[in-house]
């Protein structure tokens, strides 16, 4: 098997690994999705690494500068006759591992996902959302990483892991993007993908409290929030939120939905750009489409090195640009914006 010399440097436990490694995957996602890792060594390589140890993982690509890229720990080894294969996560895996089954009360979206953070044992990064829930229950019907990231979805934000392990709660960012590619340079390959809006999703919250503050808002109520919420029909899908109690809580969640519903999609690949990461923007230079250019968000980035001296970045991502939602969704959110 053809080894690596170069692009790859791994610290598994206390072995530090410089050179010598098969292949190394790195994989990067915003929520839902989660971080992960594979490291294969061959068999001759000592490796002594055990479910727990701590994994930091650095690149190189064009710079000869180390960049960091993922930390975790390993999750999972496998032995095998000719290779020793090393599966890691980061922080929101092991976010993605606990079922929590806790109650908060009076707490911002940002105090439950610190909170949530805690009972994992995971450290966080910054944490950008603004939601007052007067009540919010993470029963164990999702993982505590699923729960994260509809908050922050209400707030109008993203869930994601940083390079050093931290979770993070970023809101979605606006233009001009963090980093300019180049077709036909980094970029080799793109396809940039136009889709029509989904069905209308329609978040439905309940109480009688005008604010969060309000001693009413842990209250419930036979109505909805807004009481004028048109009903499920063929494209429209009505979802109870009962954790959103105020007017301005709804109107934020759906607004957000409405934001991203139908926005474009972009999928590319290029040579090892190690700087790349899940909730990363970026424009296309010299783009070969006038809607290729973005600007993008990052959603998804994969970066694989090896085996051999072969080194790539792939990534997907969401166009920035609001789409505005639909006009059902305007009325709404503006229906709820009237009782603030």
């Amino acid at each position: 098997m053809t080894v690596l010399s170069f692009g790859a440097i791994a610290t598994v436990g206390s072995l530090r690994y410089t050179g010598g490694i098969a292949a190394i995957q790195v994989s990067l996602s915003i929520g839902p999705g989660v971080g992960s890792a594979r490291i294969t060594f061959p068999r001759d390589l000592r490796v002594e690494a055990k479910p727990g140890d701590t994994v930091v993982i650095s690149l190189t690509g064009e710079s000869p500068d180390e960049v960091l890229a993922f930390t975790g720990s390993v999750s999972v080894v496998h032995r095998g006759v000719d290779t020793t294969t090393v599966l890691c996560g980061d922080g929101s895996s092991t976010l993605a591992a606990i079922r929590t089954g806790s109650t908060f009360e009076r707490q911002g979206a940002s105090a439950i996902a610190k909170a949530l953070a805690r009972e994992a044992r995971v450290d966080v990064g910054v944490i950008d959302v603004d939601l007052d829930l007067p009540c919010y229950v993470a029963d164990q019907g999702r993982t505590a990483w699923e729960h994260l990231t509809i908050l922050a979805g209400w707030g109008g934000a993203f869930t994601t892991c940083a390079a050093d392990g931290t979770v993070e709660v970023r809101r979605f960012p606006s233009p001009p993007a963090d980093t300019a590619l180049r077709y036909g340079r980094e970029i080799a390959e793109l396809t940039v993908t136009a889709v029509a809006p989904a069905a209308d999703v329609l978040l439905t919250g309940n109480g009688p409290a005008g604010n969060a503050s309000d001693p009413r808002a842990p209250q419930q109520s036979t109505g909805t929030l807004p009481d004028a919420a048109p009903g499920p029909a063929a494209h429209t899908i009505r979802v109870a939120a009962p954790a959103l109690r105020t007017p301005s809580a709804v109107a934020s969640a759906n607004q957000a939905y409405a934001d991203r519903n139908g926005a474009a999609r972009l999928s590319a690949a290029c040579w090892l750009v190690p700087r790349l990461r899940a909730g990363t923007t970026v424009e296309i230079a010299e783009a070969p489409a006038p809607e290729s250019a973005g600007p993008w968000l990052l959603t998804r980035v994969v970066h694989t090195v090896g085996p051999g001296p072969a080194a790539r970045t792939t990534f997907e991502a969401i166009n920035m640009a609001t789409t505005g939602g639909s006009s059902l969704l305007g009325r709404v959110v503006g229906a709820v914006g009237g009782l603030l």
